[in-house]
């Protein structure tokens, strides 16, 4: 059985979106989500901001090794794990294949 973001995270949307994984205490979170705050503007995807010290049980089911993070969602399951944000055309350029991927 696969498992399910919703299991975990009640509160996500359906369908294709991102999750944003940080710590507030985190200085690279910081200049990483201001990356992913332009994500929806040019992917069309939602962006779900989630505090990793509140969410033991999702952080332990995905083995989130470090923060920031970013989990690409396709159908309520995790189809690719982000931790190097290394531009927001890289991270553009993953999720596109991801999605395109998993869509075919």
């Amino acid at each position: 059985m696969r498992m399910k973001v919703s299991d975990y995270l009640p509160s996500v949307p359906s369908g294709d979106y991102l999750i944003f994984g940080y710590t507030p205490l985190c200085g690279t979170c910081k200049v990483a989500e201001r990356m992913v705050d332009i994500l929806p503007a040019l992917t069309k995807l939602e962006v779900k901001k989630v505090d990793l010290n509140y969410t033991e049980d999702f952080t332990q089911a995905y083995q989130l090794m470090s923060v920031p993070v970013l989990l690409i969602v396709h159908n309520d399951e995790v189809a690719d794990i982000i931790y190097k944000f290394e531009s927001v055309t890289n991270i553009y350029e993953i999720i596109q294949k991801v999605l395109t991927i998993q869509l075919m």
